[in-house]
């Protein structure tokens, strides 16, 4: 027990430090559900067979690709879980991911973990705490999205499995999450494994086996992001469903105890290669040295992007021409894309999901420069014949140009399988076309973010809510039936996107101007602040 002394003591202090954090997270979540069942209303009004309005839906391919499986969408509670039950169960193990890494190998690479155990605390009470503050906050997480789906008049028992599958999807990302903080001595590449390889590859992979379309396949049993649809809220509750992600939780807890234990302080059990004997010739500058320290992160965005579109257009080709003829999604995908035909809704709906991933990219690369200048390793770059132009530079051409490149191809890719089946290649050049039209909400985002870097570096976390409120509207402007301007209030909200819109170059140049300006205004608060700061 000596080596968990002092547990209580520091859960007590990073409940207070994260307290803002969970509430954002909580509430968003808690959300999600009751804004959600209005829909209900909508498409099966008093005295309609919910079977006959929406059966086209629960047999949808791409729907249960994308939602899971629709164990029984014919009641309210049901057809609710069912569209944002999964996402919101997803959203909570992004929240669990994230939690886990600024928890453990965060503060260790930050130094506050040294200073905590020289202190009269266990070897594996940060650990520890840091384990059950995450437990508690994907418990707590699924108790008030209960009570809201209970207050919403969804009935107890339906409600308690949705809390429940909100839970588990939590404990399925947390404890893996802590054993991979084991193994790597950065927290950035330990977010990137936990979040892209580990939280993304259990997506990818629920995705596949629900669009296998048995809705009973053992596959889906060995894919535990999809251990909180399996409960089954409001169709047969399987309540034994959460034994399988405590299980998982306490096994790859004791396995990160076990893993720690093993390795040194502020190392991981993957130690970094040595490199070469002298250093490559295009490191002699800031714009070779940016490179060198986000080529894995941006290479990893890339390569999740692209395959995100790959998959995405390899759906629709497959299933497009009878999806066509399903009115309710033609609907849903005529609010979302905007456009009465169904293709290019579905595309257009598609690129504006992945611009607002490639948004992420954006502030995680820019957000480099900041995380540097916090470590203390620009203070030494800057006191050689550097200037702050040139660092602050290299990392916002990173920022700028591979995101914008990696869309463009994505754009290209999302038309790939359609240009196969039609024997019409023209479609890649145009729909990288539109990617490229949007790239001024690329470079808006980046112009925000560098601002807050130039003038107010400690609110760069501001810019995280720029993302959060562009992926909310743009999944769930349709099915809560978002006013227009509020749908508009993102950096894609005006622009034009062919060809579902005629080219209005007008909203392309004055978005672009403001964004060249909150770039420069940025450069030029980061030339006149003190650094640190």
């Amino acid at each position: 027990m000596r080596t968990v002394a002092g547990t209580w003591t520091l859960l007590r202090t990073a409940v207070r430090r994260d307290l803002l954090f969970w509430i954002c997270w909580i509430v968003v979540l808690a959300a999600m559900p009751p804004s959600t069942a209005v829909k209900y209303d909508q498409l099966v009004p008093a005295g309609t067979d919910p079977h006959a309005a929406l059966a086209p839906l629960a047999s949808n391919p791409s729907l249960v690709a994308l939602l899971g499986p629709a164990f029984n969408p014919w009641t309210k509670g049901g057809f609710t879980f069912w569209r944002v039950g999964g996402f919101t169960a997803m959203f909570a193990g992004m929240m669990a991911g994230f939690a886990i890494i600024r928890a453990t190998r965060a503060e260790e690479e930050d130094g506050r973990l040294e200073l905590i155990r020289a202190g009269a605390v266990g070897r594996h009470a940060p650990l520890m705490s840091a384990l059950v503050e995450s437990a508690l906050g994907c418990l707590v997480a699924g108790l008030v999205t209960a009570l809201v789906c209970i207050g919403d008049g969804l009935g107890v028992r339906g409600s308690l499995a949705g809390g429940l599958a909100v839970t588990v999807c939590g404990l399925v990302v947390a404890g893996p999450g802590a054993a991979i903080a084991q193994v790597f001595a950065s927290a950035r590449t330990a977010r990137g494994w936990t979040l892209g390889v580990l939280f993304g590859g259990m997506f990818l992979l629920r995705m596949m086996t629900d669009a296998a379309g048995d809705a009973d396949a053992a596959l889906r049993w060995a894919v535990p992001l999809e251990w909180g649809i399996l409960i089954r809220p409001w169709a047969g509750e399987r309540w034994w469903v959460a034994a399988l992600a405590v299980a998982l939780f306490l096994v790859t807890s004791a396995l990160a105890l076990r893993l720690e234990s093993i390795r040194d302080h502020g190392a991981g059990l993957r130690t970094a290669r040595p490199g070469p004997a002298s250093a490559a010739g295009y490191l002699s500058g800031p714009f070779g040295l940016s490179w060198r320290l986000q080529r894995n992160g941006i290479i990893g965005w890339a390569a999740g992007l692209l395959i995100g579109a790959i998959g995405s257009a390899s759906i629709i080709s497959q299933t497009g021409s009878s999806l066509a003829n399903n009115r309710q999604l033609t609907s849903y995908l005529d609010h979302m894309g905007g456009s009465d035909n169904f293709l290019i809704s579905f595309f257009a709906t598609m690129l504006v999901i992945l611009f607002g991933i490639a948004a992420i990219m954006v502030i995680t690369v820019l957000g480099h420069l900041r995380t540097e200048e916090s470590r203390g390793r620009i203070e030494p770059i800057l006191a050689g014949a550097t200037t702050r132009a040139r660092v602050s530079g290299s990392h916002l051409t990173w920022a700028v140009l591979a995101p914008v490149v990696v869309m463009v191809a994505a754009g290209g890719l999302l038309a790939l399988p359609r240009a196969r089946s039609n024997s019409d290649w023209s479609l890649p050049g145009q729909y990288a076309t539109s990617a490229l039209a949007l790239a001024p909400g690329l470079l808006l985002v980046c112009g925000i973010a560098l601002l807050l870097v130039g003038w107010a570096p400690r609110l760069y976390g501001l810019a995280w809510a720029v993302i959060g409120w562009t992926l909310f509207t743009t999944w769930f402007s349709a099915i809560i039936d978002m006013p227009g301007w509020m749908v508009r209030l993102q950096p894609w909200g005006h622009l034009s996107l062919p060809p579902r819109d005629p080219m209005h170059w007008t909203p392309f140049v004055v978005e672009t101007g403001i964004a060249i300006v909150l770039l420069g205004l940025g450069m030029i608060g980061y030339r006149r602040r003190n650094i640190p700061a």
